[in-house]
């Protein structure tokens, strides 16, 4: 077993006197969604971790932004600021694979197709956009911490930014993500010293921050499967408690991944609504398509669906462009089409989820089966990440594999 890596890696530089000036950024660069956490020495001491939920273009307070670009003339807007007409270049973090690694059919899939659509429209490589939307989220975080410990405080601190990538990444995608991060100005020298850059893979990044929850009980030797589900990939990685006060943790089966995250179920959720339109689909706008699947899909059916086995209905309005005004209703098959609204059943949005929970059990099979291998037994599966905040990949998983399933609660470092 090799020592985990991440955040023990920042809890390591923070000691010691020679560290005292040392601030620690952490970038969880996703797929679709993206967020930041910081500290400093002192902080990382007392367990207080800062998590940025503060974004330009958002008025509540959120955990992350979406990880989108969008370009207009001379200016580049993201996350949250960009129109909700405009179109914005999203899934450009998976255009840093090449298509043998992407696989034949999500290469052939309408996201990664539009995406590579987006990436030849805008004249740019997706080396560049990643650099882009590293440099906005990485200004606004600056921007973020001044206001709260003042300049001189900041600008006299030395940077230590650690970015989040799959644990899948082979090198040449690694190498990408540290090419954009410089061209995005991150490890520009400052007065106070070198910035220094730590890529580290993403399930370790969440790993002890769920263990350290308040009421966790962990136990010396337990063994975890850390689930990281985020949009595009889900990474597996299981740990061995070495210590509980303070927690570390060595690994124990090695980490393995595949590409079956949350916007493979958009993806399914789409190709359902355009089956049923039929031609009408051609008739929406991008606009449209983005709001039922931005406000119907996104924010209000996919992060809560939980199967019961009820009659429930799940409605989806579709915007009036799609339809003729005497025909808003079509009974001809399930699900049916009333005044304008889809009214998918509980088993319709369900298919949806199958494709990727699939691949998500065979990589809790497998780390399962190499620790078993090993003369280890599995105490659990730890779940984090965009998709695994959801509460039927919670039921699922305790279900299918009988073992105790802990979710991460609340915004998370």
């Amino acid at each position: 077993m090799r020592p985990a890596h991440n955040i023990q890696v920042q809890r390591r530089v923070s000691n010691g006197e020679e560290d005292d000036d040392l601030l620690v950024i952490g970038i969880d660069f996703g797929t679709t969604y993206s967020g930041v956490a910081w500290a400093t020495t002192e902080e990382f001491e007392n367990d207080h971790i800062n998590i940025i939920t503060t974004w330009p273009g958002k008025g509540p307070e959120e955990g992350k932004a979406p990880t989108e670009l969008y370009y207009e003339d001379e200016t580049m807007m993201w996350g949250y600021d960009i129109p909700d007409d405009a179109d914005p270049i999203r899934w450009f973090k998976l255009l840093l694979l090449k298509d043998e690694d992407l696989g034949p059919e999500l290469c052939a899939s309408e996201f990664i197709l539009r995406g590579k659509r987006m990436l030849r429209d805008s004249g740019k490589t997706a080396i560049a956009l990643v650099a882009d939307f590293l440099r906005a989220l990485f200004n606004h975080t600056m921007y973020t911490i001044t206001k709260a410990r003042g300049k001189e405080v900041v600008d006299a601190m030395r940077l230590h930014i650690v970015i989040t990538v799959p644990a899948i990444w082979k090198g040449y995608a690694r190498q990408a993500m540290e090419t954009a991060a410089e061209q995005a100005g991150i490890l520009y020298s400052r007065a106070a010293g070198e910035t220094k850059l730590t890529l580290a893979p993403e399930p370790e990044a969440a790993a002890l921050s769920t263990l350290s929850e308040p009421g966790r009980k962990v136990g010396k030797n337990d063994v975890y499967i850390i689930c990281d589900a985020g949009g595009g990939t889900v990474d597996l990685i299981s740990y061995q408690i070495d210590q509980t006060k303070p927690i570390s943790m060595q690994e124990a089966v090695e980490g393995t991944g595949s590409l079956c995250g949350g916007i493979f179920i958009d993806e399914a959720f789409e190709r359902a609504c355009k089956a049923r339109l039929g031609s009408r689909w051609n008739h929406l706008s991008d606009t449209g398509k983005k709001r039922i699947m931005k406000n119907e899909w996104e924010a209000l059916i996919k992060p809560t669906f939980v199967p019961n086995l009820t009659h429930r209905e799940y409605i989806v309005e579709i915007p009036a462009e799609a339809f003729s005004e005497s025909n808003l209703n079509d009974f001809c098959k399930e699900p049916i089409i009333k005044n304008g609204r889809i009214h998918f059943k509980e088993t319709h949005i369900q298919r949806a989820f199958i494709d990727s929970f699939e691949g998500i059990d065979e990589l809790v099979a497998r780390q399962i089966r190499m620790a078993t291998r090993s003369g280890l037994t599995i105490t659990g599966i730890i779940l984090v990440g965009g998709l695994g905040a959801s509460p039927y990949l919670y039921d699922h998983l305790k279900e299918q594999h009988g073992m105790k399933v802990l979710q991460s609660g609340g915004i998370q470092p």
